[in-house]
């Protein structure tokens, strides 16, 4: 017996210098495991995987006691499958020192750590042991961890992402950065954050920008930006300043999201709440907010404005003959030819139902307006060929003139109104201006 704890000194002795002091005296196969200058420690026997032997620091590690070692098994602390535990073991029997894998441990209280684990290999009386001696490298592994989840999150972010020195110099950039923006990695590290500038922004819009930032340590708002394609495009962006143990800051973040979809969305949204959803014309309410506005810059420059109210005549007869869809068909290409009718500064509206209105900015001379109505009339009257149909119609139209005829849109409209009813009690097919 003695033969054979002197030879497992021995073969421990010379192949790890950890190992030197791991075994003292046997009793009844089991070792004991010196203190000295040891770190945490066990062994057990390799058939049956029950620990046999295990000092102060694997106690201390794992928050087991003494008592408990007589019921431990290596199953007990290592956290990972039955059958890997088996191949692992038998992966070890080769002689030698061995490095394990980082392996997850299960402490007494539920507590998980990480260790990493020193083997060595001997064998008593035809029954092989392994010694392991552990370090903890929770706290490590943890950083590690932090660190790879940090580096997910920075490569799967929907956000761009871009790094910059104090100069505003790329340093790193994210996936969606350069999805958003159209550059490589390659072509954006060592260029300043100007490769995006897109020239919608004065040097003092830069200026304020770096002020804040260096003041404060951070600048938030929305800018324009220019891909490598060109496209200028509204991006909302956020950039912290990052420092170093000494307070000085080192770096640069910049969070960008695309808010391209989000303007296109609140254009739709403007769009649909200032246009007529069938013809495409200015609505009511967009035409109350540019008569205002006319009336405005008349009165300030002393311009002359005309108002038409065009009423088509008989168009209940179109609905009721043809239906609906033909009736909707009319009213889309009525407003075609109204617009085809005035300047690009003029605007067309539709009030709802047949009903349109029309606002003349800045005419030279009063007649001008009736040579626009005259027009009007003209093409209204000329045939609508819908779905093999084809449909004549007329129009009845009423103008008012400011600052003749009024000084503000509810007075101009009204008597636009007005005089449009004259001309349907002229006969209809003409237009009748207010006053005359």
């Amino acid at each position: 017996m003695k033969k054979n704890v002197d030879f497992f000194k021995e073969l421990l002795s010379n192949r790890c210098a950890v190992s030197k002091k791991l075994l003292q005296n046997m009793q009844c196969d089991y070792f004991s495991i010196e203190q000295d200058n040891m770190g945490p420690a066990y062994i057990f026997e390799v058939r049956t995987r029950k620990i046999m032997q295990a000092n102060q620091g694997f106690f201390a590690l794992l928050k087991y006691s003494a008592e408990d070692v007589a019921n431990l098994y290596v199953d007990n602390l290592i956290v990972v499958g039955q059958q890997e535990l088996v191949n692992a073991i038998e992966g070890y029997l080769n002689p030698g020192l061995l490095q394990t894998p980082l392996r997850q441990y299960r402490c007494k209280d539920g507590d998980m750590l990480f260790i990493e684990s020193t083997v060595q290999v001997g064998s008593i009386d035809n029954k092989q042991y392994i010694i392991v001696q552990m370090q903890d490298v929770t706290e490590c592994q943890q950083i590690q961890n932090h660190l790879r989840l940090a580096a997910q999150v920075f490569d799967s972010a929907s956000d761009g992402i871009v790094v910059t020195d104090i100069e505003g110099i790329i340093q790193f950039a994210n996936p969606a950065f350069l999805q958003t923006t159209g550059y490589s990695l390659e072509e954006v590290l060592g260029q300043t954050m100007s490769l995006l500038k897109s020239g919608k922004h004065d040097k003092e819009f830069y200026e304020n920008m770096w002020h804040l930032l260096k003041t404060s340590g951070q600048w938030k708002g929305e800018i324009w930006n220019k891909r490598k394609n060109g496209e200028i495009y509204p991006e909302g962006m956020v950039i912290d300043s990052i420092k170093n143990d000494l307070g000085n800051v080192t770096l640069y973040v910049g969070i960008l999201r695309d808010l391209s979809e989000r303007v296109k969305y609140d254009e739709q949204i403007k769009y649909q709440a200032y246009h007529d959803g069938l013809t495409g014309l200015a609505n009511r309410r967009l035409f109350y907010e540019k008569i205002h506005d006319c009336v405005l810059m008349a009165k300030r420059y002393q311009h002359t404005v005309a108002i038409m109210f065009v009423d088509l005549d008989g168009f209940k007869s179109v609905n009721d003959n043809f239906g609906h869809d033909i009736g909707d068909l009319l009213l889309q290409e009525v407003g075609k030819r109204l617009q085809g009718c005035v300047r690009e500064t003029d605007i067309v509206a539709r009030m709802g139902g047949d009903e349109f209105t029309l606002i003349l900015p800045e005419i030279v001379i009063k007649t001008d307006a009736n040579k626009v109505a005259e027009d009007i009339r003209r093409v209204l009257h000329e045939p609508f060929v819908l779905n093999g149909f084809s449909i004549i119609i007329s129009s009845s139209i009423g103008i008012s003139i400011f600052p003749d005829d009024g000084d503000n849109e509810e007075l101009l409209v009204k008597k636009a109104d007005d005089a449009m009813y004259r001309a349907k009690q002229a006969g209809k097919n003409t237009y009748k201006v207010h006053g005359e």
